[in-house]
């Protein structure tokens, strides 16, 4: 699920989520009752939010879109959730570069032209591209499709079997 919001915010767009989804996320949230004294709580209050979590999960709805500002601030909240309780190291790890990664699209370290590249997708694989600190999500660059299934194996051609005229 962390790679699937990963991939929203790559693309700039609000984050679509389905029911299980909705229900582990609120999990998530819910595990730690002291998230709700967190900043990035105060700051963003998720209140409606797990309501709409709650109903999706419940009506089984195959999709709820989260604005990009609140799949932001859940971000924030599940890092203060890693920090703790026992989340799994993974998704702990991915959390992490995922969180790196947004910083440095905020921020620009490596001055990436935006002149070039504007402040979308192609300035964010720009961005992953030129990292100094390479991750899994670096390297597959992006955007990506979060649905692929592997090449397919090189197949020869008619034209390559055919032997050549003189």
């Amino acid at each position: 699920m962390l790679l699937r919001i990963f991939h929203h915010l790559f693309a700039s767009s609000a984050v679509d989520l389905n029911a299980h989804e909705c229900a582990v996320l609120r999990t998530w949230i819910m595990e730690d009752p002291n998230l709700t004294s967190t900043a990035a709580w105060q700051k963003d209050p998720l209140n409606a939010t797990l309501i709409r979590l709650q109903t999706s999960q419940e009506e089984g709805k195959a999709a709820t879109w989260i604005a990009f500002p609140t799949a932001l601030t859940i971000l924030a909240l599940l890092r203060e959730r890693s920090a703790s309780s026992q989340a799994a190291t993974a998704d702990t790890e991915l959390l992490e570069v995922m969180l790196h990664h947004l910083d440095e699209w905020d921020t620009n370290p490596q001055r990436v032209s935006l002149a070039k590249y504007g402040r979308g997708p192609a300035f964010r694989a720009q961005v992953l591209a030129v990292t100094a600190s390479p991750s899994v999500l670096s390297e597959r660059g992006g955007p990506f499709d979060l649905h692929h299934a592997p090449p397919p194996a090189a197949e020869e051609t008619e034209e390559e079997d055919a032997p050549e005229e003189a």
